[in-house]
């Protein structure tokens, strides 16, 4: 991947798996957040080609962004809106009836340990709190895959602990990949691919 004159990395190979938590670890710069762009269909490489395999039987298709959810480093919710309103955005934009999106983003709170928080305004949530909510949103939402790009960038260690608990239980239910230097979630993941080591 290139811009401009500037080789962001080169030679790169990985494969993730569906079902699996895996962590992007590198130092800054190395291209963590370019290459979940790159997975995500939201960029093209330079050289060299991306596919995604929607079961074991096909030769792969170009990644779609309808099919990817987003954790943001901070945090994108609505301030003023409750957490569960923000939920409810990733259950209604997948096309639910408002009863179903309802059940379905209460259903994901409850997963990520934040539905007694539901009625809570999203400014009134700690940092560690909105993270959860925008994991519940991404889960809500039904698609496939999830990434997160630092995560835990601004938390503390209990929020961070947290967190990585939540990796712990999405990890056997989509496909995560996380870009993070935290050595906790580096620990929550099955996998680690170094950015450093993987690209030259």
């Amino acid at each position: 991947m290139r811009f401009g004159r500037r080789t962001v990395f080169d030679g790169f190979t990985a494969s993730f798996p569906d079902r699996t938590l895996t962590a992007l670890v590198g130092p800054s710069g190395s291209g963590k957040t370019t290459l979940l762009s790159l997975l995500a269909g939201q960029a093209q490489p330079f050289a060299g080609t991306v596919r995604l395999h929607l079961d074991e039987s096909d030769a792969g298709v170009p990644p779609e962004p309808s099919l990817v959810a987003w954790v943001p480093q901070g945090s994108n919710a609505l301030g003023a809106r409750s957490a569960l309103d923000n939920v409810l955005i990733g259950a209604l934009a997948a096309g639910r009836s408002l009863a179903d999106a309802h059940a379905t983003a209460l259903g994901e709170m409850e997963r990520v340990g934040v539905a007694d928080l539901a009625e809570v305004a999203a400014k009134d949530l700690s940092g560690g709190e909105l993270q959860r909510v925008c994991f519940a949103r991404a889960l809500a939402s039904g698609r496939p895959i999830i990434f997160a790009d630092e995560p835990s960038a601004s938390l503390d260690e209990a929020s961070t602990r947290q967190l990585a608990a939540v990796m712990e239980v999405l990890r056997s239910t989509r496909l995560v990949i996380v870009a993070t230097h935290d050595p906790l979630l580096m620990h929550s993941a099955q996998r680690t691919v170094s950015m450093r080591t993987e690209a030259s």
